[in-house]
């Protein structure tokens, strides 16, 4: 019997997998990654928000092809505000061929975030589960939104660190005075096609978009609304669909996308954004 085992050992190596099974029904549980018989190797610590990125790949080190090859990809922490949009990982691998996983994650500022891998593949007399975890950073797209500094309520400013750059936002704007509530709310919206410029200013930018033509120029901002971050800026003069001071501030964060609904009955009160 520990000849047998002995036997075992040298055939498979100790290296790699969670599980194996081989031709006869030999089973063994084995560990490591470096020389295993599917290799496995984190080949990316970093992501960009909504980049296609290879992060690991697995190697066929067996002596013949595994024909059918599947990874499930997850993120280990459900609560995680980064999401996975999508991953792609080759249906087989080769003799002697690595065959690389690619992750897209979308996050609204820059996160670590833990990847569970799942591997499973078979061939002729063989099959092999391989289960890993891997941390990678998310990093936005564009600049880290950090807030808008209103100029009254004409104009104003997106703040950011980490220098200008373009993002996706909605420019939600009204016909002056108003103060008196205004009828309705028009959004502008900015995105990958006519993205927003952080390092200009916000009027000019509305003025140049095609779809605010006809609308001429009385109008006042009412609030920014970022959609990659899912966090809106709104004037800290407005209350429910007018203005009480329409003067230079800053914007009160409201954490969430808005409609024009929302923002017609919305008021900010005491530093804060208040629905009705």
């Amino acid at each position: 019997m520990l000849a047998f085992t002995a036997a075992v050992g040298l055939l498979f190596g100790t290296s790699g997998f969670t599980a194996m099974e081989a031709d006869r029904g030999l089973a063994v549980n084995v560990t490591g990654d470096d020389s295993a018989y599917l290799g496995y190797e984190p080949i990316a610590n970093e992501t960009e928000s909504g980049a296609s990125t290879a992060v690991v790949e697995y190697r066929n080190q067996f002596g013949s092809d595994l024909t059918e090859f599947d990874v499930d990809v997850s993120i280990a922490d459900p609560d995680s505000d980064v999401s996975l949009v999508t991953s792609d990982a080759p249906d087989h691998i080769d003799q002697g061929i690595a065959g690389k996983v690619t992750v897209t994650l979308r996050c609204p500022t820059r996160r670590d975030v833990e990847l569970l891998f799942g591997a499973d593949g078979s061939g002729s007399d063989v099959s092999v589960s391989v289960d890993r975890t891997h941390t990678v950073t998310c990093v936005p797209s564009g600049p880290t939104v950090t807030g808008v500094a209103f100029d009254d309520a004409a104009n104003g400013r997106v703040l950011v660190d980490d220098g200008n750059g373009e993002v996706a936002a909605n420019v939600w704007i009204a016909e002056t005075p108003p103060t008196e509530s205004v009828e309705n709310l028009t959004a502008v919206a900015f995105d990958e096609a006519i993205p927003f410029d952080t390092s200009d200013k916000i009027r000019k930018q509305v003025v140049q978009h095609p779809s605010s033509e006809g609308s001429g120029s009385d109008w006042k901002v009412v609030a920014v609304e970022f959609r990659d971050e899912d966090l809106t800026y709104v004037h800290p003069g407005w209350e429910a669909g007018a203005y009480t001071t329409p003067s230079s501030g800053d914007g009160v964060a409201y954490e969430g996308s808005v409609d024009e609904e929302f923002l017609s009955n919305a008021s900010v009160d005491d530093g804060e954004v208040v629905g009705d």
